[in-house]
């Protein structure tokens, strides 16, 4: 059984995944096992990927009619065996020969459920850099799961995104954390239920995940009203859920729904008359959740809610927001 299992979903990035898979492959460290989840690509992807795995072993391919990210992450998550799973999103690539190092170090002394890592920002338009992810306080993380939370918080380190962890498979299966079909934001909800189901995390500072922003072509570079509405899935899934027991990690995870909320209501604020309708009903029915808000931005943002109303409180408020570049991108919310 191989320590560590790497899921990489494939739809139509055949400029980038021989880049992508060969970062992987080209690792110091050997024990782990590469799934290639060819999602339906129309384009070289498939036999891209069955290229691969004649050549290394270690590669295993799923080929798979089209059925979206969450889909073909479940897929993979069903065909690894690894004693550890990680995501690797096909267009993005690991960054030196020694990134799963001081990962294996944690494995091997902490045994945590979940290590985070690091990750740097590659702007494609602009050529540039910008460590985004790379500054924990491990000490605090260690410490157990409310301080791990807390500490996260505090220092705007909670993760967007599933590619920026790795969690022991065994704990996957046993509460079937699976990615729900069929929704974008698909992370948020897979990052709420894999937190509230480990016990212990650890952190390594290693900034070697390189996440292009802007691709031209990429599914998630727009954010539109089901976007909101899938954001808004999960505030309403998982707010009754956290709310049966207001621990201090439960509290912080509320706070985060409530955040998402907020990425929800800018969203509202640019989106056809014709889609808002249904938009204004979800953002009214789950509006609850910013009683749990917690940070200056978001505080700020739940009192133009609760002054303005919905509909002109979202234009005051995307417009104040995008015009001070004070809101992150909205790219990885899809």
């Amino acid at each position: 059984m191989p320590l560590i299992s790497i899921i990489i979903p494939v739809y139509k990035v055949e400029a980038y995944l021989h880049k992508c898979v060969n970062s992987v492959l080209d690792q110091d460290f050997k024990d782990i096992e590469v799934l290639l989840v060819d999602d339906g690509s129309p384009d070289n992807c498939p036999a891209i990927c069955d290229e691969f795995a004649k050549k290394d072993a270690r590669v295993k391919v799923v080929h798979k009619k089209n059925g979206g990210l969450s889909d073909a992450r479940n897929e993979g998550i069903k065909s690894a065996t690894g004693e550890y799973l990680m995501f690797l999103d096909s267009d993005d690539y690991w960054d030196g020969k020694d990134c799963l190092f001081n990962l294996i170090q944690s494995m091997k002394v902490s045994n945590a459920d979940i290590i985070l890592y690091g990750a740097k920002d590659v702007f494609v338009e602009s050529n540039t850099v910008r460590v985004a992810r790379g500054n924990y306080d491990i000490a605090t993380i260690r410490k157990g799961k409310d301080a791990a939370i807390q500490s996260l918080f505090a220092t705007h380190h909670f993760p967007g995104s599933a590619w920026i962890l790795t969690i022991k498979r065994c704990l996957v299966l046993e509460h079937e954390l699976f990615f729900v079909t069929g929704i974008k934001a698909e992370d948020i909800d897979w990052l709420i239920h894999s937190f509230s189901k480990a016990a212990s995390f650890d952190a390594v500072n290693d900034a070697f995940y390189m996440y292009i922003k802007n691709r031209p072509g990429a599914i998630t570079t727009t954010a539109d009203s089901k976007s909101a509405v899938d954001i808004l899935f999960s505030v309403s899934k998982w707010r009754p859920e956290l709310e049966k027991d207001l621990s201090v990690t439960n509290t912080y995870l509320l706070s985060y729904l409530a955040y998402q909320y907020i990425t929800a209501y800018i969203i509202y604020a640019s989106v056809p008359t014709n889609e808002k309708r249904i938009l204004h009903a979800e953002l009214k029915k789950n509006s609850g959740i910013l009683k749990y808000a917690q940070g200056k931005k978001t505080v700020l943002s739940r009192t133009v809610i609760e002054l303005f109303g919905i509909e002109f409180g979202a234009k005051i408020f995307r417009t104040a927001h995008f015009a001070l570049n004070k809101w992150p991108s909205l790219k990885k919310i899809v």
